[in-house]
């Protein structure tokens, strides 16, 4: 079996099993009000890491198309383009969730020593 197809399937079974709420995060994302949506957007994340190497797999397994390694490397970088973007977007919402929380815990303590 294609190496990409093989890590494609373990990355939408990572993907279907923490839409399930089975996951492994980061310590500093547990126990917040905020860590179950969390969880759901890390899922989805790696399920769309997964759909671009499922099409290239399936894409290339036939043997039939014949391109350059070059232009096969640039159209696999191509179909990752929303999956970075979708990911870049979620990273930041979630950096300023914890940043936002970090700062009202700074602001209680500092109110708390006056």
């Amino acid at each position: 079996m294609d190496f990409l197809l093989l890590l494609a399937f373990g990355y939408l079974l990572y993907g279907i099993v923490g839409l399930l709420g089975f996951q492994k995060i980061p310590e500093v994302h547990r126990d917040k009000p905020w860590t179950k949506a969390y969880i759901r957007w890390q899922a989805v994340s790696w399920i769309l890491m997964a759909l671009p190497l499922l099409v290239y797999s399936f894409y290339f397994s036939s043997g039939q198309c014949i391109l350059s390694l070059g232009k096969r490397i640039w159209l696999l970088l191509m179909l990752f383009v929303p999956t970075i973007i979708f990911e870049v977007i979620r990273s930041r919402k979630f950096s300023r969730l914890l940043k936002g929380e970090k700062e009202q815990e700074k602001a209680e303590k500092d109110g708390d020593r006056q």
